[in-house]
């Protein structure tokens, strides 16, 4: 009898130790899960949370729940990588460099973008009026559109500049074995930069214009206008933003032209810096 006492007390001793050492290992505050001794925080969770851009209306524990999941995944893809040497290899080592970079970036940017100060009302309303075609002036164009791929060669293209007419410009690019797709096309004046658009507003009517896209070019005639209403009380909070994004970019270009001034740049034969031509104005940065 006693020593099946004494065993039993062994027992519960040895089961209240395996328990506590659990207890003790298990993760806990801020660590979410280890991974092969590698820890998961809830900030790292977080940044998932952020990146996702999940409605509001998203069971956040759920989907902490399963990011988590994705993060383990991921810890274990790196380890399976490290193993066979890839975070060593010089493209591995160029690709982190450049993300590092873009990430430092793009964190110093919105800091600096807490520098922008709140547009008064009268900067907004003199900014609504000054890209009337984003704003009250915004109208729904459509377009007589010639569509072709880019050639390789776009000095061939200066001899458009003697057409004034689509049917010049696609008897000229037929002449060049280009091939082309016409067709009718909308476009809404408020997708289009408001100083290109001041310059095809100054075209004579049914003056082609060139808008180039990633790839292709297309020649265009306005055909038709049609005025687009603006509910001003939507307009003015997107003015503000837009204000304030083009004055961030004036802020931004003022620092990167001060930094190159009193930075020491050397070049290698062949890729200095193009030239930039007397009086032309600073590149606005995105």
């Amino acid at each position: 009898m006693g020593n099946r006492k004494i065993m039993a007390f062994a027992g519960l001793l040895a089961t209240t130790a395996l328990i506590g050492g659990c207890s003790k290992d298990a993760p806990a505050g801020q660590v979410a899960a280890v991974v092969n001794g590698k820890e998961v925080t809830l900030q790292e969770i977080n940044a998932e949370l952020q990146a996702s851009n999940l409605p509001a209306t998203a069971d956040k524990k759920t989907v902490q729940r399963d990011l988590l999941q994705r993060i383990i995944e991921r810890k274990l893809l790196v380890g399976a990588a490290e193993e066979k040497g890839i975070d060593k290899t010089p493209e591995y080592q160029t690709q982190k460099r450049r993300a590092d970079e873009l990430l430092l970036v793009q964190l110093y940017a919105k800091q600096q973008l807490t520098a922008v100060p709140v547009p008064s009302g009268t900067d907004i309303s003199t900014f609504m009026t000054q890209h009337g075609n984003v704003f009250g002036a915004r109208e729904q164009l459509t377009l007589d559109q010639i569509r072709f791929q880019t050639p390789a060669d776009l000095t061939k293209l200066k001899t458009l500049e003697k057409d004034h007419t689509m049917d010049a410009v696609a008897q000229t690019l037929g002449g060049m074995g280009i091939k082309l797709e016409r067709s009718q096309v909308g476009l809404d004046s408020g997708s289009v930069p408001t100083d290109l658009m001041k310059k095809i507003d100054s075209l004579p009517q049914g003056e082609p214009f060139v808008i180039p896209q990633p790839g292709f070019m297309t020649v265009n005639v306005i055909v038709s206008r049609k005025p687009l209403p603006i509910d001003d009380a939507k307009a003015r909070p997107a003015a503000v933003s837009a204000w304030r994004q083009e004055k961030f970019g004036e802020l931004l270009t003022k620092q990167i032209e001060a930094l190159k001034s009193g930075a020491k740049i050397s070049y290698q034969n062949g890729f200095d810096a193009p030239a930039k031509p007397a009086g032309a104005p600073a590149a606005a940065k995105p």
